[in-house]
């Protein structure tokens, strides 16, 4: 009886794994999918979808896409200025008795960098908001939804379904907060 039940459980579970390896494969969207876009093609869709649908012209699109990669640019140069001090950070936890005085100066450069990043965050919001001013009203309202649709998908928190009002104070996802 015991083989019996045995068996059977090896059985379901068997079973189990061949099911779910065919529903991520299906749909080529489990965790270790191999046909699914990586960031820079993610990125390049997405920003060729944001082109087409405000209608921008070649040079708009050139200008636009400068912003973004200037910006992208810089926060990796911050946050690679920022590992070496949060993994100095860990290590100095991880001591029996860490250096307070340590941690404090460590405390103080994060904060820094902290600071560098918002600093970062909000000229690049200036410079996104100097480039749409030169948009028409039709393209500033259909990047204000982009930017809405794009502050839901990052902070898993939809602004288009009515559950909060979407005034212009909350919608402020280029600058990340």
């Amino acid at each position: 009886m015991n083989r019996t039940k045995t068996a059977v459980i090896v059985v379901v579970a068997l079973v189990g794994l061949v099911c779910a390896g065919l529903v991520f494969a299906r749909w080529g969207q489990g965790p270790m999918a191999m046909n699914g876009p990586t960031g820079g093609e993610a990125r390049q869709r997405g920003f060729d979808r944001l082109v087409d649908k405000l209608g921008l012209t070649d040079d708009q699109a050139e200008a636009l896409k400068a912003l973004f990669e200037e910006h992208r640019q810089k926060m990796r140069d911050i946050k690679d200025a920022a590992r070496p001090v949060l993994i100095a950070v860990r290590e100095e936890l991880a001591k029996d008795e860490p250096n307070e005085d340590k941690l404090s100066r460590l405390i103080a450069q994060a904060k820094a960098i902290q600071g560098q990043m918002k600093t970062e965050r909000d000229a690049f919001k200036a410079k996104i908001d100097e480039f749409t001013a030169g948009l028409s009203v039709k393209q500033q309202a259909q990047f204000l939804l982009f930017k809405a649709r794009m502050y839901g998908r990052m902070h898993r928190r939809p602004m288009m379904k009515g559950e909060r009002p979407t005034g212009a104070e909350e919608l402020s996802p280029l600058t990340g907060r």
